[in-house]
């Protein structure tokens, strides 16, 4: 078993029951195939959620 198949399988044991089998093996491959430039475009996506999810709050107070 290569390193690549021992950390897709330690991932989606972790968090696959939260977000899918499916999208964690992707996420993973992505991972694997970009490394750096890959976290840079997920922090890139978890700072809009975050403004998102900020101005949702605001207009719900």
């Amino acid at each position: 078993m290569s390193q690549k198949e021992i950390f897709l399988k330690e991932v989606v044991d972790q968090v696959g029951e939260k977000i899918g089998d499916e999208a964690t093996s992707k996420k993973v491959e992505a991972f694997a195939k970009h490394g750096p430039l890959f976290l840079f475009f997920e922090i890139l996506r978890l700072r809009k959620e975050i403004e998102r999810l900020k101005a949702n709050q605001i207009e719900s107070e």
